[in-house]
């Protein structure tokens, strides 16, 4: 496994600026100092958010060096619900998936660590430019680039605390950084500050941060009308809201918190106008989850423009198994848990999304499959059983990896709104999150309706697990579940006999996951020796795969 060299954030900052740039400029394009202008500061942050080599090591030949999109299958490699169907060498994030070297010294830190910062330096950048003392003296450009830039960091802020918040688990202990988040990076920080800046605690980073960006987001925003899918809303906001406050009712136990997040959720349904995906869009074999604009679900989404795609980089190359330009798709089949496949309605067209083991089976009947591939069906027959065929390539151009891999990247859709307010609801009235929750399956999801939770939820907790069941269906692959199941102390299990796990994935957990509290890396304990002392415990191996 590749150690991680020593880089600042300063430097990975500076270099994100410089090279990103709206859509339809030149990627590779060197801004100087008088073309940094507050426009480009702001549009320089979705682009960096997809970009190929933000962390540092794409020049390595790391396949996982892909920004944001990358972040999503590396969280989602470590719940438990992707299988690795076909060559695992071909598996760039295999270390997420088997808890193997996720320790300070490896590299694969960086793709969090690295990342996020960088990303906060931009927004804190947009931030120092804009005089603030008073919202109301600034102009529609100027609330807007504010608004953006306050979310922006919110969400940020909001990642890293779930990813490196140390929570309680049956294998590592460290009493020590209970209720620490991460260090805190500010506009007025000093460099010096920098050098010597401790892990914040987590109250007093959703309390002095997340929720006051948030706030102010939400008030410099609430004139302003997005004019696409990529531009960020104040449906977004107050979506982000409902994460945080989500977060915060389980974390809490506190009931108040729940309201507020089943409040925001609402509001970030009603503000946003969408819908959600119907069972046409969901399966469409040339936008399945790669566009934006095909569909009324998505609130918010990032664009990957076709002449800023790197062909092994990017998340088409390593989700799709239909595009021809990659092995790491099709070789290194990422498939469902087949226990997780079998716990979905026959009557849910979500199960559509991966292939049955019986669709080779002429005495059984098989759904009709869709591809972009003009073998269509026969090309699927080639592919594992439970293999996912979820995420097309853009456009369906499945050979040309410039049109193909330019997939939009859905960062939020309207679904989980619904859910959030099914979940936080259950805590006031438990009948209310059932209904909510029936409602929801039957309405979009369940063909034909006849979805029923409620003898299954004798409880709050039992309902809460059916919810996350679903939840777990809904947003396979999205980057969203593995923070729901650290909330929530969830176990994982892909050992089991009939698994269709390779051997070194096969990891079983009680409880809440030792590798999902996420380590610092040694760069930055380097930089910042302060936070030597308070670093998670190193989850690598801690939980063994289980052998029969």
């Amino acid at each position: 496994m590749k150690k991680a060299t020593n880089i600042t954030l300063a430097t990975l900052a500076a270099a994100l600026l410089a090279s990103s740039c709206i859509k339809e400029a030149d990627p590779y394009e060197i801004a100087t100092e008088d073309q940094v202008t507050l426009e480009t500061l702001i549009e320089g942050i979705p682009a960096s958010l997809v970009q190929a080599g933000s962390a540092g090591y794409a020049q390595d030949g790391q396949a996982w060096d892909f920004a944001l999109p990358a972040i999503h299958i590396a969280t989602e490699s470590m719940t438990g619900d992707i299988a690795i169907g076909g060559n695992i060498g071909y598996d760039w994030f295999a270390q997420w998936g088997t808890n193997e070297a996720l320790g300070a010294d490896y590299a694969v830190g960086a793709l969090t660590w690295n990342n996020y910062y960088a990303w906060i330096m931009a927004a804190n950048n947009v931030i120092k430019q804009i005089d603030a003392s008073d919202f109301s003296s600034l102009d529609a450009t100027q609330k807007s680039y504010l608004g953006f830039a306050y979310a922006y960091r919110a969400m940020f802020y909001l990642d890293l605390v779930r990813l490196y918040e140390f929570k309680e688990n049956n294998y590592t202990e460290a009493p020590e950084v209970l209720g620490l988040g991460v260090p805190v990076v500010l506009p007025e920080t000093t460099e010096a500050e920098a050098k010597n800046n401790p892990r914040a605690k987590v109250d007093d980073i959703y309390d002095k941060v997340i929720f006051p960006d948030l706030d102010k987001a939400e008030e410099l925003l609430s004139g302003f009308t997005a004019p696409d899918k990529y531009t960020i809303s104040l449906a977004l906001v107050y979506g982000l809201k409902a994460r945080a406050w989500l977060e915060r009712g389980t974390a809490k136990e506190d009931n108040a918190a729940y309201a507020q997040a089943a409040e925001y959720a609402r509001q970030a349904i009603t503000a946003s106008g969408c819908t959600p995906l119907t069972q046409e869009q969901w399966e469409d074999p040339t936008n399945g989850f790669n566009s934006a604009t095909s569909n009324n679900a998505w609130i918010w989404g990032l664009a990957l423009p076709s002449e800023s795609v790197a062909n092994l980089f990017c998340f088409t190359a390593h989700m799709s198994t239909e595009n021809a330009w990659s092995a790491y798709g099709n070789d290194a089949c990422r498939c469902i848990n087949s226990n997780l496949y079998n716990s979905i309605d026959l009557r849910d067209f979500r199960r559509h999304s991966w292939l049955d083991p019986d669709r080779k089976d002429p005495e059984k009947e098989s759904y009709d499959y869709k591809s972009c591939r003009k073998e269509g069906k026969e090309y699927f027959n080639e592919l594992p059983d439970y293999a996912n065929i979820k995420f097309r390539p853009a456009q369906g151009a499945y050979e040309d990896f410039k049109v193909g891999g330019a997939a939009d990247h859905p960062y939020m859709r309207v679904e989980e709104m619904y859910f959030i307010e099914a979940e936080a609801r259950a805590h006031e009235n438990l009948g209310e999150g059932i209904r909510l929750l029936n409602e929801f399956m039957n309405g979009h999801r369940i063909v034909g309706g006849g979805y029923d939770c409620t003898n299954m939820s004798s409880s709050v907790e039992s309902f809460t697990n059916e919810l996350m069941l679903q939840k777990r269906i809904e947003f396979w692959g999205e980057g969203i579940v593995m923070f729901d199941m650290k909330r929530l102390d969830m176990s994982t299990r892909r050992g089991y006999v009939g698994t269709n796990s390779p051997n070194s994935y096969r990891l079983n957990t009680e409880g809440r996951a030792p590798y999902w509290n996420f380590v610092i890396t040694r760069g930055e304990t380097q930089n910042n020796p302060v936070i030597a002392t308070q670093n998670n415990p190193d989850p690598s191996q801690t939980v063994k795969p289980w052998n029969g």
